[in-house]
Protein backbone atom coordinates (compact mmCIF):
# COMPACT_ATOMS: atom_id res chain seq x y z
CA UNK A 1 0.00 0.00 0.00
CA UNK A 2 1.07 3.76 -0.92
CA UNK A 3 -0.31 6.76 -0.66
CA UNK A 4 0.28 9.51 -3.13
CA UNK A 5 -0.64 13.38 -2.41
CA UNK A 6 -0.88 16.40 -5.16
CA UNK A 7 -2.12 20.16 -4.26
CA UNK A 8 -3.33 20.88 -7.55
CA UNK A 9 -2.39 23.91 -9.51
CA UNK A 10 -5.66 24.92 -11.24
CA UNK A 11 -3.68 27.29 -13.75
CA UNK A 12 -1.59 24.01 -14.69
CA UNK A 13 -3.01 20.76 -16.58
CA UNK A 14 -4.00 18.43 -13.89
CA UNK A 15 -3.06 15.37 -16.03
CA UNK A 16 0.43 16.72 -16.10
CA UNK A 17 0.55 17.26 -11.81
CA UNK A 18 -0.89 13.49 -11.29
CA UNK A 19 1.90 12.21 -13.23
CA UNK A 20 3.89 10.40 -10.84
CA UNK A 21 1.23 9.04 -9.77
CA UNK A 22 0.32 7.48 -12.76
CA UNK A 23 3.54 6.33 -13.25
CA UNK A 24 3.66 4.42 -10.07
CA UNK A 25 0.03 3.16 -10.48
CA UNK A 26 1.29 1.50 -13.86
CA UNK A 27 3.81 -0.40 -12.59
CA UNK A 28 2.15 -3.29 -12.27
CA UNK A 29 2.56 -3.35 -8.52
CA UNK A 30 -1.10 -2.82 -7.27
CA UNK A 31 -4.41 -3.95 -7.70
CA UNK A 32 -6.53 -0.82 -7.08
CA UNK A 33 -6.05 2.79 -6.32
CA UNK A 34 -8.58 4.75 -4.67
CA UNK A 35 -9.04 8.95 -5.32
CA UNK A 36 -10.02 11.32 -2.64
CA UNK A 37 -10.28 15.11 -3.42
CA UNK A 38 -10.61 17.41 -0.26
CA UNK A 39 -11.53 20.91 -1.84
CA UNK A 40 -11.81 24.51 -0.20
CA UNK A 41 -12.67 26.11 -3.42
CA UNK A 42 -16.55 26.02 -4.15
CA UNK A 43 -16.12 25.32 -7.93
CA UNK A 44 -18.42 22.70 -8.59
CA UNK A 45 -17.90 22.93 -11.92
CA UNK A 46 -13.79 22.74 -12.01
CA UNK A 47 -13.72 20.21 -9.31
CA UNK A 48 -16.03 17.72 -11.40
CA UNK A 49 -13.86 17.89 -14.79
CA UNK A 50 -10.78 17.30 -12.37
CA UNK A 51 -12.56 13.94 -11.27
CA UNK A 52 -13.16 13.31 -14.98
CA UNK A 53 -9.75 14.09 -15.78
CA UNK A 54 -8.95 11.64 -13.10
CA UNK A 55 -10.95 8.85 -14.19
CA UNK A 56 -9.81 8.76 -17.70
CA UNK A 57 -6.10 8.62 -16.93
CA UNK A 58 -6.59 6.07 -13.96
CA UNK A 59 -9.58 4.24 -15.96
CA UNK A 60 -11.19 4.26 -12.76
CA UNK A 61 -14.46 5.71 -11.18
CA UNK A 62 -13.02 4.59 -7.47
CA UNK A 63 -13.21 8.57 -7.07
CA UNK A 64 -14.75 10.57 -3.83
CA UNK A 65 -14.68 14.33 -3.58
CA UNK A 66 -16.13 16.65 -0.50
CA UNK A 67 -16.17 19.88 0.19
CA UNK A 68 -13.55 20.96 2.72
CA UNK A 69 -13.29 23.41 5.52
CA UNK A 70 -9.64 22.78 5.32
CA UNK A 71 -7.24 20.69 3.03
CA UNK A 72 -4.30 18.84 5.23
CA UNK A 73 -1.44 17.57 3.60
CA UNK A 74 1.31 15.71 5.06
CA UNK A 75 -0.56 16.94 8.39
CA UNK A 76 -0.72 20.03 7.54
CA UNK A 77 -3.56 22.72 6.54
CA UNK A 78 -2.85 24.21 3.13
CA UNK A 79 -4.62 27.45 2.00
CA UNK A 80 -7.79 27.10 0.64
CA UNK A 81 -7.13 24.97 -2.77
CA UNK A 82 -7.94 21.40 -4.08
CA UNK A 83 -5.67 18.21 -2.79
CA UNK A 84 -5.81 14.80 -4.23
CA UNK A 85 -5.00 11.78 -2.30
CA UNK A 86 -4.26 8.46 -4.39
CA UNK A 87 -4.16 5.70 -1.96
CA UNK A 88 -2.31 2.27 -4.20
CA UNK A 89 -3.76 -1.27 -3.21
CA UNK A 90 -1.78 -3.73 -3.73
CA UNK A 91 -3.69 -6.83 -2.98
CA UNK A 92 -6.97 -5.10 -1.55
CA UNK A 93 -10.41 -4.67 -2.94
CA UNK A 94 -12.18 -1.25 -2.84
CA UNK A 95 -15.30 -0.17 -4.14
CA UNK A 96 -17.80 2.81 -3.85
CA UNK A 97 -21.46 2.97 -3.98
CA UNK A 98 -23.35 6.13 -4.43
CA UNK A 99 -26.86 6.53 -2.66
CA UNK A 100 -29.16 9.39 -4.01
CA UNK A 101 -32.10 11.43 -2.55
CA UNK A 102 -30.89 10.88 1.57
CA UNK A 103 -32.96 13.46 2.64
CA UNK A 104 -36.24 12.10 3.57
CA UNK A 105 -35.22 8.48 3.28
CA UNK A 106 -32.58 7.80 6.24
CA UNK A 107 -34.27 4.50 7.74
CA UNK A 108 -34.61 2.86 4.11
CA UNK A 109 -30.95 4.20 2.85
CA UNK A 110 -29.66 2.82 6.55
CA UNK A 111 -30.91 -0.49 5.80
CA UNK A 112 -29.68 -0.41 2.40
CA UNK A 113 -25.74 0.34 3.49
CA UNK A 114 -26.05 -2.74 5.88
CA UNK A 115 -27.17 -4.77 3.54
CA UNK A 116 -24.96 -3.23 0.97
CA UNK A 117 -21.80 -3.70 3.74
CA UNK A 118 -22.87 -7.35 4.79
CA UNK A 119 -22.77 -8.46 1.35
CA UNK A 120 -18.84 -7.57 0.71
CA UNK A 121 -16.74 -10.27 1.24
CA UNK A 122 -13.28 -9.82 3.54
CA UNK A 123 -15.24 -6.11 4.59
CA UNK A 124 -12.83 -4.72 6.52
CA UNK A 125 -13.86 -0.88 6.89
CA UNK A 126 -16.78 1.32 5.32
CA UNK A 127 -16.36 5.07 4.88
CA UNK A 128 -19.15 7.48 4.78
CA UNK A 129 -19.02 11.00 3.04
CA UNK A 130 -22.15 12.48 2.60
CA UNK A 131 -23.95 16.39 4.04
CA UNK A 132 -24.96 14.54 7.18
CA UNK A 133 -25.81 18.14 8.97
CA UNK A 134 -28.71 18.46 6.98
CA UNK A 135 -30.18 14.54 7.30
CA UNK A 136 -31.52 12.31 10.27
CA UNK A 137 -28.15 10.46 10.79
CA UNK A 138 -29.88 9.42 14.35
CA UNK A 139 -32.47 6.90 12.10
CA UNK A 140 -30.18 6.22 9.73
CA UNK A 141 -27.26 5.06 12.05
CA UNK A 142 -29.27 2.84 14.11
CA UNK A 143 -30.24 0.71 10.65
CA UNK A 144 -26.01 0.93 9.97
CA UNK A 145 -25.32 0.19 13.16
CA UNK A 146 -26.75 -3.55 12.77
CA UNK A 147 -24.38 -4.49 10.17
CA UNK A 148 -22.16 -6.66 11.10
CA UNK A 149 -19.48 -6.00 14.41
CA UNK A 150 -16.16 -6.74 13.00
CA UNK A 151 -16.77 -3.80 10.27
CA UNK A 152 -15.40 -0.87 10.97
CA UNK A 153 -17.09 2.14 9.52
CA UNK A 154 -15.66 6.14 9.61
CA UNK A 155 -16.30 9.05 7.48
CA UNK A 156 -16.90 13.25 7.60
CA UNK A 157 -19.13 15.78 6.30
CA UNK A 158 -18.22 18.07 3.54
CA UNK A 159 -18.20 21.93 4.64
CA UNK A 160 -17.57 25.00 3.51
CA UNK A 161 -14.48 27.23 5.28
CA UNK A 162 -16.89 29.52 6.70
CA UNK A 163 -19.37 29.08 8.78
CA UNK A 164 -23.16 28.50 7.94
CA UNK A 165 -21.71 28.00 4.21
CA UNK A 166 -23.77 26.37 2.42
CA UNK A 167 -20.73 24.34 0.06
CA UNK A 168 -22.01 21.11 1.41
CA UNK A 169 -21.59 19.09 -1.06
CA UNK A 170 -19.59 15.89 -2.45
CA UNK A 171 -18.52 14.90 -6.13
CA UNK A 172 -16.99 12.51 -8.52
CA UNK A 173 -17.22 12.49 -12.51
CA UNK A 174 -20.81 13.08 -12.27
CA UNK A 175 -21.13 15.75 -10.77
CA UNK A 176 -21.71 17.85 -7.53
CA UNK A 177 -24.37 16.39 -4.84
CA UNK A 178 -26.05 17.52 -2.15
CA UNK A 179 -27.97 15.22 -1.22
CA UNK A 180 -26.64 11.90 -1.98
CA UNK A 181 -24.01 9.24 -0.31
CA UNK A 182 -20.84 7.85 -1.00
CA UNK A 183 -20.21 4.57 1.24
CA UNK A 184 -16.53 3.31 -0.05
CA UNK A 185 -15.41 -0.17 0.99
CA UNK A 186 -12.07 -1.51 1.94
CA UNK A 187 -11.92 -5.27 1.86
CA UNK A 188 -9.34 -7.88 1.99
CA UNK A 189 -8.11 -10.39 4.16
CA UNK A 190 -4.47 -8.83 4.36
CA UNK A 191 -5.95 -5.42 5.05
CA UNK A 192 -5.43 -4.16 8.76
CA UNK A 193 -7.12 -0.52 10.29
CA UNK A 194 -6.84 1.19 13.24
CA UNK A 195 -8.49 3.98 14.11
CA UNK A 196 -9.92 5.95 16.83
CA UNK A 197 -11.04 9.89 17.79
CA UNK A 198 -9.47 12.06 20.02
CA UNK A 199 -11.31 15.30 22.22
CA UNK A 200 -9.91 17.57 24.84
CA UNK A 201 -12.86 19.55 25.73
CA UNK A 202 -13.53 19.23 29.05
CA UNK A 203 -17.00 19.93 30.59
CA UNK A 204 -17.37 22.95 32.55
CA UNK A 205 -19.83 23.24 35.84
CA UNK A 206 -22.99 20.76 36.57
CA UNK A 207 -24.77 18.87 33.80
CA UNK A 208 -28.42 20.44 32.39
CA UNK A 209 -30.63 17.80 31.64
CA UNK A 210 -32.64 17.70 27.94
CA UNK A 211 -36.01 18.30 28.21
CA UNK A 212 -37.16 18.74 24.93
CA UNK A 213 -35.24 17.80 21.60
CA UNK A 214 -36.13 16.83 18.35
CA UNK A 215 -33.42 14.84 16.41
CA UNK A 216 -30.59 17.98 15.80
CA UNK A 217 -32.78 20.89 17.26
CA UNK A 218 -32.87 21.59 21.34
CA UNK A 219 -35.17 23.08 22.49
CA UNK A 220 -35.29 22.94 26.10
CA UNK A 221 -32.66 22.02 28.91
CA UNK A 222 -33.94 21.83 32.77
CA UNK A 223 -37.03 22.83 31.06
CA UNK A 224 -36.31 26.37 30.18
CA UNK A 225 -35.50 27.61 26.66
CA UNK A 226 -32.01 26.11 25.44
CA UNK A 227 -30.07 29.66 24.70
CA UNK A 228 -30.78 30.58 28.28
CA UNK A 229 -27.31 28.26 28.98
CA UNK A 230 -25.40 30.60 27.01
CA UNK A 231 -26.65 33.79 27.86
CA UNK A 232 -26.19 33.20 31.50
CA UNK A 233 -22.33 31.80 31.83
CA UNK A 234 -21.30 33.00 28.43
CA UNK A 235 -23.00 36.30 27.83
CA UNK A 236 -24.20 35.12 24.24
CA UNK A 237 -26.92 36.75 23.23
CA UNK A 238 -29.69 34.64 21.01
CA UNK A 239 -30.64 37.87 19.30
CA UNK A 240 -27.40 38.96 17.63
CA UNK A 241 -26.15 37.68 14.00
CA UNK A 242 -23.38 36.11 15.18
CA UNK A 243 -24.15 34.38 17.97
CA UNK A 244 -23.61 30.81 16.54
CA UNK A 245 -20.36 31.84 16.03
CA UNK A 246 -19.85 33.25 19.69
CA UNK A 247 -21.18 29.93 20.97
CA UNK A 248 -18.87 27.56 18.27
CA UNK A 249 -15.75 27.08 20.35
CA UNK A 250 -18.03 26.33 23.57
CA UNK A 251 -19.75 22.99 22.14
CA UNK A 252 -21.80 20.89 24.72
CA UNK A 253 -21.09 17.34 25.86
CA UNK A 254 -22.92 13.86 26.26
CA UNK A 255 -22.20 10.91 27.18
CA UNK A 256 -23.93 8.39 24.77
CA UNK A 257 -23.35 4.58 24.97
CA UNK A 258 -20.65 4.81 27.06
CA UNK A 259 -18.68 7.61 24.96
CA UNK A 260 -18.37 11.34 24.83
CA UNK A 261 -20.09 13.00 22.22
CA UNK A 262 -19.80 16.79 21.44
CA UNK A 263 -22.14 18.96 19.75
CA UNK A 264 -21.61 22.20 18.30
CA UNK A 265 -23.85 25.09 17.49
CA UNK A 266 -25.06 25.81 14.03
CA UNK A 267 -27.99 28.86 14.39
CA UNK A 268 -29.19 29.80 17.90
CA UNK A 269 -33.11 31.41 17.48
CA UNK A 270 -34.84 33.98 19.12
CA UNK A 271 -36.85 31.53 20.46
CA UNK A 272 -34.05 30.58 22.52
CA UNK A 273 -33.44 27.17 21.05
CA UNK A 274 -30.91 26.28 18.88
CA UNK A 275 -29.59 23.73 16.39
CA UNK A 276 -26.48 21.17 16.47
CA UNK A 277 -24.16 19.83 13.52
CA UNK A 278 -25.21 16.27 15.52
CA UNK A 279 -28.59 14.92 17.03
CA UNK A 280 -29.30 14.59 20.84
CA UNK A 281 -31.96 12.73 22.89
CA UNK A 282 -34.45 13.93 25.63
CA UNK A 283 -33.11 12.97 29.06
CA UNK A 284 -29.41 13.25 28.41
CA UNK A 285 -27.81 14.99 30.88
CA UNK A 286 -25.37 17.76 28.80
CA UNK A 287 -22.57 20.14 29.85
CA UNK A 288 -20.72 23.25 28.37
CA UNK A 289 -17.16 22.42 27.32
CA UNK A 290 -14.00 24.13 26.89
CA UNK A 291 -11.29 23.55 25.15
CA UNK A 292 -7.77 22.59 27.35
CA UNK A 293 -4.62 22.75 24.83
CA UNK A 294 -2.70 20.52 27.73
CA UNK A 295 -5.72 17.84 27.43
CA UNK A 296 -6.14 17.89 24.11
CA UNK A 297 -2.25 17.69 23.39
CA UNK A 298 -1.93 14.64 25.85
CA UNK A 299 -4.98 12.70 24.22
CA UNK A 300 -3.51 13.37 21.01
CA UNK A 301 -0.03 11.63 22.13
CA UNK A 302 -1.81 8.48 23.67
CA UNK A 303 -3.33 8.41 20.03
CA UNK A 304 0.25 8.42 18.49
CA UNK A 305 1.73 6.04 20.81
CA UNK A 306 -1.16 3.48 19.15
CA UNK A 307 -0.46 4.52 16.02
CA UNK A 308 3.01 4.20 15.97
CA UNK A 309 2.66 0.64 17.24
CA UNK A 310 -0.03 -0.32 14.54
CA UNK A 311 2.69 0.41 11.79
CA UNK A 312 0.38 2.24 8.89
CA UNK A 313 1.10 2.62 5.50
CA UNK A 314 -1.35 5.55 5.09
CA UNK A 315 -3.26 7.68 7.38
CA UNK A 316 -6.38 9.81 7.43
CA UNK A 317 -7.13 12.49 9.35
CA UNK A 318 -10.62 13.68 9.81
CA UNK A 319 -11.01 16.86 11.83
CA UNK A 320 -13.76 19.48 13.00
CA UNK A 321 -13.88 22.50 11.58
CA UNK A 322 -14.34 23.43 15.73
CA UNK A 323 -10.95 22.56 16.09
CA UNK A 324 -9.50 24.12 13.83
CA UNK A 325 -11.25 27.26 14.54
CA UNK A 326 -9.95 26.68 18.82
CA UNK A 327 -5.88 26.43 17.42
CA UNK A 328 -6.16 29.17 14.94
CA UNK A 329 -2.08 29.83 13.75
CA UNK A 330 -1.01 26.28 15.98
CA UNK A 331 -3.57 24.11 14.27
CA UNK A 332 -1.03 22.46 12.25
CA UNK A 333 0.38 21.12 16.12
CA UNK A 334 -1.73 17.90 16.45
CA UNK A 335 -1.51 16.76 13.02
CA UNK A 336 2.10 17.33 12.04
CA UNK A 337 3.14 14.03 14.18
CA UNK A 338 1.39 12.00 12.13
CA UNK A 339 2.97 12.64 9.19
CA UNK A 340 6.03 11.38 10.80
CA UNK A 341 4.82 8.12 10.92
CA UNK A 342 3.53 7.94 7.07
CA UNK A 343 1.91 9.94 4.19
CA UNK A 344 -1.05 11.81 6.18
CA UNK A 345 -3.56 13.84 4.63
CA UNK A 346 -7.88 14.68 5.06
CA UNK A 347 -9.86 17.42 5.27
CA UNK A 348 -11.43 19.42 8.11
CA UNK A 349 -14.76 18.26 8.61
CA UNK A 350 -18.41 19.44 9.77
CA UNK A 351 -18.92 16.42 11.31
CA UNK A 352 -17.28 13.08 11.68
CA UNK A 353 -18.75 9.82 11.58
CA UNK A 354 -17.15 6.64 13.99
CA UNK A 355 -18.44 3.32 14.73
CA UNK A 356 -18.24 2.22 18.35
CA UNK A 357 -15.82 -0.59 18.63
CA UNK A 358 -17.26 -1.44 22.57
CA UNK A 359 -21.12 -1.24 21.65
CA UNK A 360 -21.22 -1.55 17.60
CA UNK A 361 -23.04 2.12 17.56
CA UNK A 362 -22.31 4.55 14.56
CA UNK A 363 -22.11 7.45 16.38
CA UNK A 364 -21.86 10.94 15.37
CA UNK A 365 -19.41 13.20 16.59
CA UNK A 366 -18.12 16.94 16.52
CA UNK A 367 -14.90 18.71 17.88
CA UNK A 368 -13.03 15.39 16.95
CA UNK A 369 -10.04 14.84 15.13
CA UNK A 370 -10.36 10.67 13.49
CA UNK A 371 -7.21 9.18 12.75
CA UNK A 372 -7.40 6.28 10.53
CA UNK A 373 -4.77 4.18 9.77
CA UNK A 374 -4.63 1.53 7.28
CA UNK A 375 -1.67 -1.56 6.05
CA UNK A 376 -1.50 -4.40 3.90
CA UNK A 377 -0.19 -7.01 5.50
CA UNK A 378 1.98 -7.82 8.87
CA UNK A 379 3.53 -5.20 10.86
CA UNK A 380 7.06 -4.88 9.60
CA UNK A 381 9.60 -5.71 12.52
CA UNK A 382 11.38 -2.12 12.40
CA UNK A 383 10.59 0.32 14.82
CA UNK A 384 8.74 3.60 13.59
CA UNK A 385 10.07 6.81 14.94
CA UNK A 386 8.81 7.99 18.23
CA UNK A 387 6.72 11.25 17.79
CA UNK A 388 4.89 13.41 19.97
CA UNK A 389 3.12 16.65 19.82
CA UNK A 390 5.97 19.83 20.03
CA UNK A 391 3.58 22.04 22.17
CA UNK A 392 6.46 24.77 22.55
CA UNK A 393 4.89 26.81 20.31
CA UNK A 394 2.19 27.57 22.52
CA UNK A 395 3.95 30.78 23.46
CA UNK A 396 2.63 34.29 24.33
CA UNK A 397 -1.21 34.33 24.48
CA UNK A 398 -1.72 30.84 23.80
CA UNK A 399 0.44 30.11 27.13
CA UNK A 400 -1.65 32.33 28.99
CA UNK A 401 -4.42 30.29 27.81
CA UNK A 402 -3.19 26.53 28.53
CA UNK A 403 -2.52 28.09 32.24
CA UNK A 404 -5.77 29.92 32.49
CA UNK A 405 -7.53 26.86 30.89
CA UNK A 406 -5.48 24.48 33.61
CA UNK A 407 -6.48 26.61 36.38
CA UNK A 408 -9.86 26.47 35.40
CA UNK A 409 -9.69 22.65 34.98
CA UNK A 410 -8.15 22.06 38.46
CA UNK A 411 -10.58 24.56 40.27
CA UNK A 412 -13.63 22.23 38.30
CA UNK A 413 -12.25 19.57 39.56
CA UNK A 414 -11.92 20.63 43.26
CA UNK A 415 -15.49 22.44 43.01
CA UNK A 416 -17.03 18.95 41.53
CA UNK A 417 -15.42 17.39 44.73
CA UNK A 418 -16.64 19.04 47.27
CA UNK A 419 -20.40 19.41 45.32
CA UNK A 420 -20.44 15.25 45.10
CA UNK A 421 -19.67 15.73 48.54
CA UNK A 422 -22.25 17.69 49.54
CA UNK A 423 -24.82 16.18 47.46
CA UNK A 424 -24.17 12.74 49.55
CA UNK A 425 -24.72 14.47 52.61
CA UNK A 426 -27.75 15.83 51.49
CA UNK A 427 -29.27 12.52 50.85
CA UNK A 428 -27.74 10.87 53.64
CA UNK A 429 -28.68 9.86 57.07
CA UNK A 430 -25.80 11.03 59.37
CA UNK A 431 -26.26 8.68 61.54
CA UNK A 432 -26.30 5.11 59.88
CA UNK A 433 -24.80 6.58 55.93
CA UNK A 434 -28.19 4.92 54.42
CA UNK A 435 -30.49 7.75 52.74
CA UNK A 436 -32.22 9.58 54.60
CA UNK A 437 -36.42 10.25 54.37
CA UNK A 438 -36.28 12.72 51.89
CA UNK A 439 -33.92 11.06 49.68
CA UNK A 440 -36.08 7.86 50.42
CA UNK A 441 -39.39 9.69 49.23
CA UNK A 442 -37.51 10.82 45.90
CA UNK A 443 -36.44 7.21 44.95
CA UNK A 444 -40.38 5.88 46.16
CA UNK A 445 -41.53 8.74 43.57
CA UNK A 446 -39.80 7.83 40.86
CA UNK A 447 -40.58 4.46 41.26
CA UNK A 448 -44.16 4.64 40.95
CA UNK A 449 -44.02 7.28 37.85
CA UNK A 450 -42.33 4.46 35.99
CA UNK A 451 -44.79 1.86 36.55
CA UNK A 452 -44.95 -1.94 37.11
CA UNK A 453 -44.55 -3.97 39.53
CA UNK A 454 -42.78 -2.01 43.47
CA UNK A 455 -43.17 -3.21 46.30
CA UNK A 456 -42.16 -1.25 50.16
CA UNK A 457 -41.42 -2.31 53.10
CA UNK A 458 -42.23 -0.37 56.22
CA UNK A 459 -40.11 -1.16 59.72
CA UNK A 460 -40.28 -0.16 63.29
CA UNK A 461 -37.77 -1.34 65.93
CA UNK A 462 -39.98 -2.92 68.46
CA UNK A 463 -39.66 -1.03 71.91
CA UNK A 464 -36.53 0.91 71.17
CA UNK A 465 -37.34 3.67 73.80
CA UNK A 466 -36.37 1.14 76.17
CA UNK A 467 -33.27 0.75 74.77
CA UNK A 468 -32.50 4.48 74.77
CA UNK A 469 -34.21 4.69 78.30
CA UNK A 470 -31.93 1.87 79.95
CA UNK A 471 -28.96 2.23 78.34
CA UNK A 472 -28.49 5.56 77.07
CA UNK A 473 -28.52 7.23 73.70
CA UNK A 474 -24.87 6.14 72.37
CA UNK A 475 -25.77 2.36 72.90
CA UNK A 476 -29.10 3.69 70.94
CA UNK A 477 -27.59 5.14 67.95
CA UNK A 478 -25.29 1.99 68.14
CA UNK A 479 -27.92 -0.25 67.89
CA UNK A 480 -29.65 1.98 64.84
CA UNK A 481 -26.66 1.29 62.37
CA UNK A 482 -25.94 -2.59 63.51
CA UNK A 483 -29.72 -2.59 62.34
CA UNK A 484 -28.67 -0.49 59.30
CA UNK A 485 -25.95 -2.80 58.19
CA UNK A 486 -28.34 -5.78 58.57
CA UNK A 487 -31.04 -4.16 56.29
CA UNK A 488 -28.12 -3.78 53.64
CA UNK A 489 -27.20 -7.29 54.00
CA UNK A 490 -30.46 -8.08 52.96
CA UNK A 491 -31.11 -6.78 50.14
CA UNK A 492 -28.04 -7.98 48.02
CA UNK A 493 -29.94 -10.54 45.72
CA UNK A 494 -32.47 -7.89 45.22
CA UNK A 495 -31.67 -5.49 42.04
CA UNK A 496 -32.45 -1.84 42.79
CA UNK A 497 -33.40 -2.32 46.26
CA UNK A 498 -33.03 1.06 48.53
CA UNK A 499 -33.06 1.63 51.60
CA UNK A 500 -33.40 4.71 53.77
CA UNK A 501 -34.41 5.50 57.80
CA UNK A 502 -37.41 7.31 57.52
CA UNK A 503 -37.13 8.69 61.14
CA UNK A 504 -36.33 7.81 65.35
CA UNK A 505 -36.33 3.87 64.79
CA UNK A 506 -38.83 3.58 61.74
CA UNK A 507 -36.98 2.57 58.02
CA UNK A 508 -38.51 1.65 54.27
CA UNK A 509 -36.85 -0.24 52.01
CA UNK A 510 -38.21 0.06 48.20
CA UNK A 511 -38.17 -2.96 45.93
CA UNK A 512 -38.36 -2.53 42.33
CA UNK A 513 -39.94 -5.09 40.69
CA UNK A 514 -40.80 -7.75 43.24
CA UNK A 515 -44.59 -8.53 43.50
CA UNK A 516 -46.29 -9.58 46.83
CA UNK A 517 -45.48 -12.78 47.37
CA UNK A 518 -41.68 -12.50 47.27
CA UNK A 519 -42.30 -9.42 49.18
CA UNK A 520 -43.71 -10.78 51.85
CA UNK A 521 -41.06 -13.30 51.85
CA UNK A 522 -38.51 -11.02 51.84
CA UNK A 523 -39.80 -9.07 54.72
CA UNK A 524 -40.54 -12.85 56.75
CA UNK A 525 -36.61 -13.36 56.21
CA UNK A 526 -35.69 -10.13 57.17
CA UNK A 527 -37.45 -10.73 60.82
CA UNK A 528 -36.26 -13.41 61.55
CA UNK A 529 -32.69 -12.40 60.98
CA UNK A 530 -33.22 -9.58 63.39
CA UNK A 531 -34.69 -11.67 65.59
CA UNK A 532 -31.62 -13.90 65.94
CA UNK A 533 -29.45 -11.42 66.15
CA UNK A 534 -27.45 -10.31 69.51
CA UNK A 535 -26.64 -6.79 70.02
CA UNK A 536 -23.82 -5.95 71.82
CA UNK A 537 -25.34 -4.58 75.21
CA UNK A 538 -28.73 -5.08 74.44
CA UNK A 539 -29.06 -8.17 73.34
CA UNK A 540 -32.19 -9.46 71.62
CA UNK A 541 -34.66 -6.85 69.82
CA UNK A 542 -37.56 -7.53 67.10
CA UNK A 543 -38.99 -5.80 64.30
CA UNK A 544 -42.64 -5.10 62.92
CA UNK A 545 -43.33 -4.64 59.07
CA UNK A 546 -45.90 -3.45 56.89
CA UNK A 547 -45.59 -4.00 53.00
CA UNK A 548 -47.52 -2.92 50.08
CA UNK A 549 -47.23 -3.99 46.37
CA UNK A 550 -48.44 -1.58 43.86
CA UNK A 551 -49.18 -2.28 40.09
CA UNK A 552 -48.88 0.90 38.05
CA UNK A 553 -49.81 2.71 41.03
CA UNK A 554 -48.84 6.62 41.26
CA UNK A 555 -50.52 7.96 44.35
CA UNK A 556 -47.42 8.01 46.79
CA UNK A 557 -49.71 9.41 49.74
CA UNK A 558 -52.24 6.79 49.23
CA UNK A 559 -49.37 4.12 49.22
CA UNK A 560 -47.81 5.78 52.62
CA UNK A 561 -51.28 5.54 54.03
CA UNK A 562 -52.23 1.79 53.40
CA UNK A 563 -48.55 0.69 54.40
CA UNK A 564 -48.29 2.69 57.43
CA UNK A 565 -51.50 0.98 58.36
CA UNK A 566 -50.23 -2.33 58.13
CA UNK A 567 -47.49 -1.49 60.04
CA UNK A 568 -49.69 -0.58 62.87
CA UNK A 569 -51.63 -3.67 62.67
CA UNK A 570 -48.69 -5.58 62.78
CA UNK A 571 -47.67 -3.85 66.38
CA UNK A 572 -51.30 -3.96 67.47
CA UNK A 573 -51.06 -7.60 67.12
CA UNK A 574 -48.15 -8.44 69.09
CA UNK A 575 -45.04 -6.95 67.02
CA UNK A 576 -42.04 -9.07 65.44
CA UNK A 577 -44.85 -9.59 62.68
CA UNK A 578 -45.29 -8.98 59.12
CA UNK A 579 -48.65 -7.35 58.19
CA UNK A 580 -49.52 -7.31 54.32
CA UNK A 581 -52.13 -4.62 52.83
CA UNK A 582 -53.93 -4.86 50.06
CA UNK A 583 -52.17 -4.54 46.41
CA UNK A 584 -52.82 -1.02 45.00
CA UNK A 585 -53.73 -0.96 40.80
CA UNK A 586 -53.80 1.60 38.65
CA UNK A 587 -53.54 2.01 34.65
CA UNK A 588 -50.93 1.15 32.74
Amino acid sequence: MKQMLVEINRSAPAADQLADMLREYRTGKYKNILFHIFSGIADEEGLVQLAKEISRCFDTKLIAGTMSAGEIKDGMMIEPGVLVSAILFERSDVSILRIDDVKGNEVAIGRQVREFLDGVPDLKAAELLFPGTETDTEHMYAEISRCRRDIDIFGGYPGGHKLNSPEHFIFDGTGAMYNTMLVITYAGKDLHFDMDKSIGWIALGMPFKITKAEGKHLIELDGKPAAEVYEKFLQIDRKKHNNAEEAFEFPLIAVQNGEEQLRSVVHIEEDGSFWLHGFVKEGMNIHLTYGDPTNIVSIVNERLKVMRKFKPQAILLYSCVVRKTFWEDFVDMEMKPFAKLCSTCGFHTWGEILRNSRTGELDENNITMLSIGMREGDAPAEEMPEVRVDDTVLQGQASVLRRLTRLVSTTMEELQKAHGRLTYLAERDALTGIYNRGKMEHLIEKALQRGGTASLVMIDLDFFKRVNDRNGHDIGDAVLRETAGIFQESVQDYPGAQIGRWGGEEFFILLPKVDEEKAAAFAETLRRAVDAHAFPTVGHLTISQGVITVHDYKDQKQVYIHVDDALYKAKKAGRNRVEQAPSLYGEA
